[in-house]
């Protein structure tokens, strides 16, 4: 079983993996910060980083550490360090002070291998440290995610295995907590057993299997696929607080089957959003694609964006392996209909405003996965009573609430 899921690893890497394009290097100023942050729902802390250009920058030992995991520097002369949850520390002595107030870097693009999934991310060297954006260590997790879940469907779809290539994948998310001005920075689970047992079962979709009445997962070919009912374009401004997705098939029946809402009632989702695997629903990307299939057509699922991070969604969507797709880069392009992505989010855009000149002002727009832990809501769950909800924002403000990386639209 080893080496079927080393070679199973391989490939999936293989297609998903982000390959590494060094640019040019640049020397920076890093001035050196403290940033309220706490780790697993503890106390708040302040731990010391460099600030670059508004953009704070963190030993990746301080992050692991506190999350009990183990980093490595890559051996291969490559920038980087290597993530490794299913390990502890080797060294859980307390890291130096910082005390150089600021300093002259070389901010590079390096490598964060997350559970073995190479992600690429600007990174610097600084007295024998590594020091990446905390951000990056939740794109590196998602990413990686993303591509267990993914071999995950293909051991439990090629029937010659008996359990997953590991038991659970271990995960980081980060938030923001407005009301406390803190991150938060979460340590998630998920059952890769139980996920593997529903998708043998019949009871998780994938992108390209459909099941039929028999039970049994069996493969749909192009003239099999039934084109979804697609929603109408909008003739006016939806309202705010308005839901317009139609994600529960039945809405007195809950979104999942325990409190602990780990286990989506998966049979209770709309084919729009239930294609992806379970352990997706409640992400924002699970919502931003299903919500893409229901208002544009079945077809758009077929676009190859399962175990790619959703900051590469742009740059797929410009490549010729998304044939129905598009990446757009320009801000202004923002048109209704589309898939917006700043670094680590993504969210649907359904209407906008514009002025006399065609310039965007208002944006409507739709979301899940968002502000959760502000509200005392789980992370990564769906909410049929908070999520896909409309907002309405400036286009500035909208534009500006995290780096901004492109749209991905229909064409």
């Amino acid at each position: 079983m080893k080496k079927l899921t080393t070679m199973l690893m391989t490939g999936v890497l293989a297609v998903g993996g982000t390959a590494t394009a060094f640019a040019d290097t640049e020397y920076k100023t890093a001035t050196l910060h403290d940033a309220k942050v706490r780790f697993k729902d503890g106390e708040i802390q302040s731990i010391q980083c460099y600030n670059i250009d508004g953009y704070n920058f963190v030993r990746a030992r301080d992050i692991t550490n506190e999350l009990d995991v183990a980093v490595y520097a890559i051996q291969n002369g490559t920038a980087g360090v290597m993530v490794d949850p299913h390990n502890k520390p080797t060294s859980t002595t307390e890291a130096e002070k910082l005390t150089q107030q600021t300093a002259k870097v070389k901010v590079e693009k390096g490598e964060l291998i997350y559970d073995g999934s190479v992600s690429e991310a600007e990174c610097f060297l600084l007295n024998g440290r590594y020091y990446f954006k905390l951000a990056d260590f939740a794109d590196a997790s998602k990413y990686a995610k993303e591509g267990t879940l993914e071999l995950v469907n293909i051991e439990a779809k090629a029937g010659i295995v008996t359990e997953p290539f590991m038991p659970a994948f271990y995960g980081i998310e980060i938030g923001w907590d407005e009301a406390e001005k803190v991150i938060d920075v979460t340590y998630t689970e998920i059952d890769l057993q139980a996920m593997f047992n529903d998708i043998r079962s019949g009871k998780v979709l994938t992108a390209d299997m459909e099941v039929k009445d028999s039970g049994k997962m069996e493969s749909a070919s192009e003239t099999e696929k039934e084109i979804s009912a697609v929603q109408a374009p909008l003739t006016f401004a939806p309202k705010e607080g308005e839901i317009l997705a139609t994600i529960l098939i039945d809405e007195d029946k809950a979104a999942y089957l325990d409190e602990a809402m780990t286990k989506p009632n998966t049979e209770n989702y709309t084919t729009a959003y239930s294609y992806l695997d379970a352990g997706m629903i409640g992400q924002c990307t699970w919502y931003a694609r299903g919500r893409m299939v229901e208002t544009v057509g079945d077809h758009i699922r077929l676009n190859p964006f399962p175990g790619s991070g959703v900051n590469n969604w742009v740059k797929k969507a410009q490549r010729d392996d998304c044939p129905d797709v598009d990446g757009v880069t320009d801000p202004y392009a923002i048109q209704p209909r589309c898939i917006v992505t700043w670094d680590g989010h993504a969210a649907f855009v359904e209407w906008v405003d514009y002025d006399n000149e065609g310039k965007p002002v208002t944006v409507y727009f739709t979301e899940a996965n968002a502000n959760h832990r502000t509200t005392d809501r789980v992370p990564g769950a769906y909410y049929p009573d908070f999520d896909a909800t409309v907002k309405v924002w400036d286009f500035d403000k909208f534009i500006n609430r995290d780096a901004f990386i492109g749209y991905v639209v229909a064409k």
